[in-house]
């Protein structure tokens, strides 16, 4: 294994200063994400030779990086399923690809839970499993699945966890929930499906006249709003704004 290599071939351009192995980072190379360190920053592209090398390291931070890394095989991945430290391992279980493993986390602590939920090659009657696990963020995570099955989203939809229900209308395509939800006493469930980018032009349109600011903006900030809906929203929303903008395109 290699004694030290420049900074900037595996971490930040420009860097040059030298790291050492086994840990191959300096502490001060670190992801922030919401004021949380969350691990050093690795280049995308580096080689699988040196992902692999990196994967040996000693700092968990490191290894967990490798996992985030677009370039990591899956057999790397698959090693690091057992690793000692929490953190690695759930990093791992949301990458993983093999179904057996995805079963036995199933049954870990709620962190590796929601790394199962959140993995997209989760099958889907593991994923309706995790969508009645006793931990709220699991369930969540289960909803944010790109591979979900409509109906669990569906179902989520009318839960009384406040956190599940408002996710699972922000993402459900289902448009009879849609009309019901939009004539909700809640303001909260209002806004959620006002951010649904699959909401159909009557419910858009509706929601444009809710009493609630809040719920108007996010129509207007919806994808899926017309764009002279938008115009009719912001310029109500911001007169000063809009008579500006207007202004500058005369």
């Amino acid at each position: 294994m290699e004694e030290q290599r420049p900074c900037n071939t595996v971490f930040t351009p420009g860097c040059e200063r030298m790291l050492q192995a086994p840990a191959w980072y300096h502490a001060d190379e670190w992801i922030v994400d919401y004021g949380r360190r969350t691990g050093p920053r690795l280049r995308e592209d580096l080689p699988e030779r040196l992902l692999r090398t990196l994967a040996a390291s000693p700092a968990s931070d490191v290894r967990v990086a490798v996992l985030a890394h677009p370039g990591t095989p899956s057999d790397l991945v698959d090693q690091m399923l057992d690793d000692p430290v929490s953190d690695v391992r759930r990093s791992a279980v949301g990458r993983t690809s093999d179904i057996a493993a995805l079963r036995s986390a199933a049954r870990d602590e709620w962190q590796i839970r929601a790394a199962v939920a959140s993995n997209p090659s989760t099958p889907a009657d593991l994923l309706e499993e995790l969508a009645r696990d006793p931990d709220q963020q699991v369930r969540v995570f289960v909803i944010l699945n790109p591979a979900v099955p409509p109906k669990l989203v569906n179902a989520a939809a009318l839960s009384r966890q406040d956190h599940v229900r408002w996710w699972a209308l922000y993402r459900t395509t289902n448009r009879k929930l849609m009309r019901a939800a939009a004539m909700s006493a809640s303001t909260e469930n209002r806004s959620w499906l006002a951010g649904n980018p699959n909401l159909p032009l009557d419910v858009l349109t509706a929601l444009a006249e809710d009493p609630s600011r809040g719920v108007r903006r996010k129509v207007a900030a919806n994808p899926a709003c017309p764009p002279e809906l938008r115009q009719r929203l912001e310029a109500a929303l911001d007169p000063g704004h809009a008579a500006f903008a207007a202004d500058r395109q005369d």
